[in-house]
This record gives C-alpha cells, structure tokens and sequence, in this order.
C-alpha cells in the first residue's frame, strides 16, 4: 500500500476537502475573507498541486493497488481505487491526529487491514504520452519536476500579483535562454499524442525494473524507476538515454533503439521505451566462431568512435537476437563519454577479447 507523506508547502487545503477543492475552478474560489486587501483575498497558506493526486493514483494504478495514503503529518487522507472503476479514486474527508471516533491511529488500522487482505489487481497499463524523440537529448530533466499542470494554477509559488489596480495575478518571469527554450520544446511535444503500454515484469537490476510493451505500437522494453524515491536510478537512467543520443547513429544495429525517455503515469515512473530484442539471449564466448567474435569486436569499436566507454562488458550485457542474426550491446547506465584517443578504449576492447578468447 503506497504511503506519501508530503509537506505542508506542497499540501496544505486549509479545513478544505478535496472534492471541496474540485469545485472551485482552478481553485481560485479558495480565498480569506478577512484580507483587508481585496486584491490579495487569495490565501498565502493554501497549498495543492494536482500531480500530488497524479502521483499516488498512478502509483497505486501501476501496481493494481486499491488502497492509499496520503498526509502532510497534520492532514491525512484515505484513498480508494477500485477494480470496477479503476479510473477513479476515492478520497476520504481529513483525518487529524486529534481526531476521535475514529482516531488517526483507527484509520491506519483499518485501511493497512484491508490493503494485507486485498488482493492485487490489473494494472492500468495503458497511458498516453506526448511524443518525444529520444534524440532531443536534454540534460536538464530534473528541472521539469514543476509539472506544466499547475502552469496557471494561482497558488503556485511561481506567481505574483501585478502592479496595477486590476488586481490579476501573473507568473513571475525569470528571464533565462535555457528556459526559452525548454518552454518550446515542451510546446511542440505537447501537439502529438501516442499510446503507451506497459505489460509484464520482465526482469530488473540496479538501475530500475524492466517491463514489455508498446509505444506507439512497436515492442519496446521499459525501463523504469520510481521517480520520487529512486533518484539515484533515474540520474542513471537519464544518463543512459544521453548516452543513446549520442550513439545515435549505432541504434538499431550496435545498440538498441531509443524510442522514448520521460515520465509516465503522471510522473510517477521515470522510462526509457526501449527496442525489444526479439527472443534474445546472451552470449556464450565457447559457442561463437571466430567471425562472430570478430564482429562483436568491430561493435564495440564503433561504440568508441563516438568517445563511449561501455564500462560494464560481461555476456549479459551482449544480446544475440536469431532473427536479425545480429549482436547489441545493452547498458550503458556505467558508461563514461571519453575522448577518442583514450588508453582506457584500448583496455575495454582488450578486455572484450580476452572474454570472447579471441
């Protein structure tokens, strides 16, 4: 049963319900009537950003779990989702730690109950992305955490009241060429949509777990980690998609196909959609000929062409797929970017042969 313990600068209703909260639109009805200044009736405290529901909802749909948590330490909420309407989720009313009949700690009791006899449920699987190609490489993700949901939400931090006597409020301008930018790319994503699916649990390691798939109907691997409590996984992940920018040209031949990197089920996953290679297994050095041996050689020197150290060589991180008859390196969540000319190119390639006894 997911947990979320958030802080009162992010959640923070102010005696208000959720549903309470829904029927104001954009929230904007959430006001102090004891502002002496009509112009700033807008409560400073109150605090909601809609992808703090996103967050856990898609947590509990990804993992088809009914049952959920969700607090500030001083404002608590019991959530629900169920089987037959798995689109929608139900919020309990506040829950304080001063509360009587129930207390805090009933409620606890009585959800954690019901989520240990709760049985595990589909997974909603199915989700729609913006399109992105994954060779639009941008290093600066972890500044896309301010979901754009909340981009004309009045309660954002990032707003600030204008000057004259309209009283409007406008979002604060930090002039900045890199955020000029991203705000474009951002823009012309956003016209094109493609659907996503996320289906069985295929393995996992140190750098996150791995799913089958589609996007936008082709087969695909996900790559994923949890976005809020795996960040040391996602850097890697995120490292890797630069890595397969880079090696561009090798996609598809060398390496697998980058198709997607981002965030999905409303930034609660952070994925790589990667080319499933189709009835792959890794290789065994006694079991190749020496052409082949040559080939994987010849590979791995067109990888460091581009300044790429693979830095983890082993069989699993060599997959031969029978029905292109073609080898790709997979991985590179260790890789390093090197120069062209770097003695430790010359040791890796070493290394591989002395793996293939070539």
């Amino acid at each position: 049963m997911p947990v979320e313990m958030k802080t009162r600068h992010n959640l923070n209703l102010c005696g208000y319900h959720f549903w309470q909260i829904y029927r104001y639109n954009d929230r904007r009805g959430i006001m102090n009537p004891n502002f002496s200044d009509q112009r700033r009736r807008f409560d400073p405290n109150f605090r909601f950003k809609k992808r703090i529901l996103s967050q856990i909802f898609s947590e509990m749909a990804c993992n088809g779990l009914h049952y959920g948590i969700l607090s500030n330490y001083s404002d608590t909420y019991f959530l629900k989702r169920e089987e037959t309407t798995p689109n929608t989720l139900y919020v309990s009313r506040v829950v304080r730690p001063t509360d009587t009949e129930p207390t805090l700690r009933q409620c606890v009791y009585y959800i954690s109950q019901l989520a240990i006899n709760d049985n595990v449920g589909n997974r909603l699987g199915r989700v729609v992305l913006d399109s992105y190609s994954s060779n639009d490489d941008d290093d600066d993700d972890d500044d896309d955490d301010d979901d754009d949901d909340d981009a004309d939400d009045p309660y954002d931090p990032d707003y600030d009241y204008d000057d004259d006597s309209s009283g409007k409020r406008k979002r604060k301008q930090i002039p900045s060429a890199k955020t000029s930018s991203k705000k474009s790319k951002k823009t012309i994503a956003s016209s094109s949509k493609v659907i996503a699916t996320v289906d069985e649990y295929i393995g996992g390691g140190s750098f996150g777990k791995i799913f089958s798939g589609y996007y936008d109907n082709q087969a695909v691997a996900w790559k994923t980690c949890d976005a809020y409590k795996e960040q040391e996984e996602m850097k890697t992940l995120k490292h890797e998609a630069h890595i397969y920018s880079i090696l561009k040209e090798c996609q598809g031949r060398v390496v697998p196909c980058l198709f997607y990197k981002g965030y999905i089920y409303d930034g609660y996953l952070f994925a790589l959609a990667l080319q499933l290679i189709e009835d792959s297994r890794h290789i065994d050095p006694t079991r190749l000929t020496k052409k082949e041996k040559k080939l994987i050689v010849n590979q791995l020197r067109a990888i460091h062409n581009f300044g790429v150290l693979h830095n983890d060589i082993s069989a699993s991180n060599i997959l031969y797929e029978p029905k292109s008859r073609n080898y790709f390196f997979i991985d590179f969540g260790l890789s390093e970017i090197v120069d062209n000319e770097s003695p430790k190119l010359r040791k890796e390639e070493k290394r591989l042969k002395n793996f293939l006894q070539l």
